[in-house]
């Protein structure tokens, strides 16, 4: 059987590989960890499916939503994004556990949905809300595949669909529960549908499809509010194309005013109006809350896309922290994320693009004759200004841009191959040319030769991707957001360059080794400005923010979180200290990154703050004794500077306060507590943490109980703090030193 009969016979088998070997990188390890924003949406996929099912039951008011309390369809009103379709497929994949694991056990859906905790999230609902996005992320990429045979050719569309489906960085946001993904895929394929109408012909049940493509992606995130505009940018690219094509050159100025000019004019109108009056329709047609609330809807996705554009976000780029980090963001943050084959792709075609600038008449020649890749490339440069104009910027909001530069990358790699390959047939033509000719005039074997090499080299080259981009992904499995680019350095090489790294992973991590430490579930941990993605997997308590436990040096563990430290959002004097004087129990290593850093809070006993501390002078967190005295006192320098801390020692009878006239009878023993040396540079330094030792043993004291008062030092003598009790103690007959716990004094009954 010939060979290009094979092909044509077997040619259904790609799309179901393609499936199939995208499936495969998605589905494993869902449960793995979760994103920041996660616990968010499948909180609102389940008042979504609430409001759907159960008409009256009430859901609470919403942040950046509707801001009071409704009922049914109404529910369904969460957030402006407006997240619509990622609603219903996190919905789907809850209704689905509930059906698989729930039921069974006699729980009615209505209670299951509504016991649901977005606090803290139950790590069993993690697979199952991401398992819709998984299986229709790898269904983007056969249908992908389908379109662009049929717009260029089979081996750009595989190129371009084996890029995707093994893709690291694509992989990681299909299968997690969020919009970026689910907007990609609608914005990506209501533009090929349009092109491939306007400007290829192709029926007129195309327009529908893009326009109803086009009402999804609307339905999904703000950014394709990009669409409307460019849809009349394409309208008017299409009128320029069917301009050149029906004007002869000498009467071009002549056709404008022609009557098949205006009517060409009033059908592309007419069109763009259809375009826009369908994605409308499939806008409210899918949006429940739209059926009753529609003002109220509206008002809301109009505010909140208000609020997106002009709210920075805190980044670390190109060495500075900002809240916008400017026009380069989106070029270096997807050169960042590709792979080397989409740079060396988009490489070639730029060496393609000078090739024919150099040939002028090619590139003129070229442009005319391939209308759908000039609309494609309008496409990406318009989305990047459109994003650009906002502060807030994330490189996944660019996504929508990815599949296209990744068939532009693929139309450079294969040009770079055509290329490659007139070499090598050149140079095998010299090399069997007839010994009694100079030149080989064999014109039909050089096109052969040549279409056989290059057949050749694109299998290869398929081959390369795969076994590539295949390794790139497991060597980053379960997360695939930590891969970055390995012709910059990686991981390590990007945060040098940007952020934001670590969107969640790492942090299950961090819960795995906590969970193993000695009364893990009695352990309060804070894990600052990310405490969502550690409180579903960690059996204990989890605070976001020192103001939520008191203060600094409260919680038991300290977790920081990589992109949160890099870009300084910690609370400063808590940060540095760790950082300088303590060295981390546990890292959570990916890709050469510390992702995680654990510190143990080193202070053993804690003490009343606001009793032990003196306006102005410094704030008592705790201390450490050890048995032969050794007393540390952790304490932040509110102005003490380098005067004297002092602790007063006193006998007493174990009940607090004191009794006065026993305190005045026996002097109390005073002893000067001096910072440890690494901590004198720290003495001037406003809010600094500080560490303070001096030796209890040296003060001689008799065997009994003992409390130590704190006083400050200065050259009028000791000046105690009136309300410190710091600690009672109990001294042994064997010199030993122990902490005792105190017992409020509990005054007596006349």
């Amino acid at each position: 059987m010939p060979h290009a009969q094979l092909i044509r016979r077997i040619q259904w088998l790609v799309p179901v590989v393609l499936f199939a070997l995208a499936l495969a990188v998605r589905l494993p390890g869902l449960d793995g960890f979760i994103t920041v924003d996660e616990p968010k949406w499948i909180d609102r996929s389940r008042w979504f499916a609430v409001g759907l099912l159960f008409p009256e039951q009430e859901c609470p008011p919403v942040e950046y939503g509707r801001e009071v309390a409704t009922q049914g369809l109404g529910c369904t009103l969460q957030i402006g994004y407006p997240g619509v379709t990622t609603m219903w497929a996190g919905a789907l994949g809850l209704l689905l556990h509930y059906w698989r694991e729930v039921q069974p056990s006699g729980v009615e859906l209505k209670t299951f949905l509504t016991g649901l905790s977005n606090y803290h999230l139950d790590p069993a609902v993690i697979a199952p809300s991401r398992l819709p996005f998984a299986v229709i992320g790898a269904l983007f990429v056969p249908l992908l595949y389908a379109f662009l045979r049929r717009l260029f050719n089979n081996w750009v569309a595989v190129i371009t669909t084996l890029m995707i489906a093994l893709h690291p960085y694509q992989i990681a946001l299909s299968r997690v529960v969020h919009h970026d993904s689910f907007n990609t895929m609608f914005m990506v394929f209501s533009v090929l549908a349009l092109a491939a109408y306007w400007l290829k012909r192709w029926p007129w049940y195309w327009l529908l499809v893009s326009a109803i493509l086009g009402g999804l992606a609307l339905l999904s995130k703000q950014v394709s509010w990009f669409m409307p505009p460019f849809v009349a940018v394409m309208a008017s690219l299409t009128w320029l194309y069917r301009w050149l094509d029906n004007a002869p050159a000498r009467s071009r100025l002549r056709y404008l005013v022609s009557r098949q000019n205006w009517a060409t004019i009033g059908r592309l109108i007419g069109e763009g109006l259809l375009w826009g009056g369908t994605a409308c329709l499939t806008f409210v047609a899918l949006f429940p809350a739209m059926w009753v609330t529609p003002g109220q809807a509206i008002q809301t996705i109009f505010f909140n896309s208000t609020r997106l554009v002009e709210e920075g976000h805190s980044h670390f780029f190109l060495g500075e922290i900002s809240n916008d980090p400017g026009p380069l963001f989106y070029p270096v943050g997807w050169t960042l994320r590709a792979t080397p084959f989409e740079v060396i792709g988009l490489a070639g075609l730029i060496g393609a693009a000078l090739w024919f600038l150099f040939r002028r008449r090619s590139l003129s020649r070229w442009l005319a004759t391939h209308p759908v890749e000039v609309a494609l490339l309008v496409y990406v440069s318009l989305l990047l200004v459109f994003v650009s104009l906002s502060g807030k910027k994330l490189v996944r909001y660019f996504l929508p841009a990815f599949p296209i530069l990744d068939v532009f990358a693929a139309m450079g790699l294969l040009w770079l191959l055509g290329g490659i390959t007139i070499g090598v047939v050149k140079a095998v033509s010299w090399l069997n040319r007839p010994k009694n000719e100079l030149i080989d005039h064999r014109e039909e074997a050089k096109r052969k030769g040549f279409l056989m090499a290059n057949n050749g080299l694109a299998w290869a080259l398929m081959a390369i991707i795969i076994l590539a981009q295949s390794g790139w992904s497991l060597s980053n499995y379960p997360y695939y957001l930590t891969y970055h680019n390995p012709l910059f350095g990686g991981t390590s090489g990007a945060a040098k360059i940007m952020t934001i790294i670590g969107w969640g992973e790492g942090l299950n991590e961090a819960a795995a080794y906590l969970n193993q430490q000695p009364d893990a579930k009695s352990l309060h941990v804070l894990n600052e400005r990310s405490c969502t993605q550690l409180r579903p997997f960690f059996v204990g308590q989890v605070s976001c923010l020192n103001s939520s436990l008191g203060g600094i040096l409260q919680a038991d563990y300290v977790v920081y979180y990589y992109n949160v430290l890099q870009r300084n959002m910690a609370w400063p004097e808590q940060q540095v200290y760790f950082e300088e004087h303590q060295t981390p129990v546990h890292r959570v290593t990916m890709q050469g990154l510390d992702y995680v850093v654990i510190y143990r809070n080193p202070i053993e006993h804690r003490v009343d703050r606001k009793a032990n501390s003196a306006a102005g002078w410094l704030t008592t967190f705790g201390y450490n004794l050890r048995p032969n005295g050794q007393l540390t006192l952790f304490w932040q320098n509110n102005g003490l500077n380098k005067s004297p801390l002092l602790v007063g020692l006193a006998p007493t009878s174990g009940v607090y306060p004191s009794d006065s006239n026993a305190v005045k009878a026996q002097a109390r023993s005073w002893l000067t507590c001096r910072p440890k040396s690494e901590f004198t540079l720290s003495l001037t330094t406003a809010k600094a943490i500080i560490e303070s030792t001096c030796t209890l043993k040296s003060l001689d004291l008799a065997p009994g109980l003992y409390d130590i008062q704190l006083a400050i030092g200065n050259a009028s003598g000791v000046h105690p703090i009136k309300t410190s009790l710091l600690a009672v103690i109990q001294l042994g007959p064997g010199g030993t030193f122990e902490p005792v716990d105190l017992i409020s004094h509990k005054p007596t009954k006349e």
